[in-house]
């Protein structure tokens, strides 16, 4: 960029010396032609005095005068056709002078322009750039928090599925476990070990208990399309009053599903359902 500035600054430079040296080549020009216009007017005012029959009285030169008026008008002659030439070499040498000029600011321009677009090209290399790399910025900033987030449910789902079964500390998956341990907990329920493992745990107690049955639940998948119907995950917990509304009169009495509420809060788990299911 700076070499380009400093490219432009030599052009206007050049430029002005252009300018002062046609002013100076016009200033010569008008010069000579002052010059000639003067003994223009010297020659016409010595044939006026020559000429005969002129009303002004002029005394009879003597033949000195006459030899000196003939070698000045002589040499008034031979100063102007030296001063015709003259100009017209000034007036040739002024018109090559300023077609190359011409050439020369032609040349300039198409290289000031050249050097504008090559700058413009930059600038919106340099806009280009800057926007791939904020977008590519966004992009992974956007991802890593994607994944944190994910990660961060995962372990949230797994310590409320390690809490509900009072899994001991030596059988729970190491908080380090990689995304496909963590997965293998939540995505698929039928992967959770048998709770029967469990002593003394009121969950292993209400899996002692007969089985109920409940209308449209035979599986894990359906177990889980009823908590969707009601709004919730498997993370959450339903009333018997939202279990009746999605699956009819048909539903067992609330005594025979109240013995797998291992919490005994009134609402019911993914794992104690699955428990009463017996699935």
């Amino acid at each position: 960029m700076r070499k380009l500035l400093e490219s432009v600054a030599s052009i206007g430079n050049t430029l002005n010396s252009v300018h002062l040296a046609v002013e100076a080549l016009q200033k010569t020009v008008d010069e000579h032609k002052k010059t000639m216009e003067l003994l223009q007017s010297d020659m016409n005012q010595h044939f006026l005095k020559e000429t005969p029959g002129s009303n002004q009285i002029i005394p009879s030169p003597s033949a000195t005068s006459e030899l000196d008026n003939k070698t000045h008008s002589e040499n008034l002659k031979q100063d102007i056709l030296y001063l015709h030439n003259s100009l017209e070499e000034v007036n040739s040498a002024l018109v090559g002078y300023q077609r190359q000029n011409d050439l020369k600011l032609k040349g300039m321009n198409e290289t000031v322009s050249n050097l504008t677009q090559r700058v413009n090209l930059i600038e919106s290399d340099v806009v280009a750039m800057s926007k791939v790399e904020k977008k590519a910025n966004l992009s992974f900033s956007t991802k890593e928090d994607s994944s944190n987030s994910q990660v961060s449910k995962l372990r949230e789902k797994l310590q409320l599925i390690s809490a509900l079964t009072n899994k001991p500390e030596s059988n729970r998956p190491p908080e380090t476990a990689d995304e496909e341990q963590v997965e293998s907990f939540t995505s698929k329920p039928s992967a959770l070990p048998k709770f029967s493992q469990f002593l003394g745990d009121p969950v292993e107690k209400a899996a002692q208990l007969r089985p109920i049955s409940l209308p449209g639940v035979s599986s894990t998948e359906d177990l889980q399309d009823l908590f969707r119907k009601t709004g919730q995950d498997v993370d959450g917990k339903l009333t018997y009053q939202e279990i009746w509304t999605s699956l009819g009169s048909a539903m067992p009495e609330p005594e025979s599903l109240r013995a797998f509420d291992s919490d005994g809060d009134g609402r019911y788990s993914f794992l104690e359902l699955r428990v009463a299911l017996g699935i």
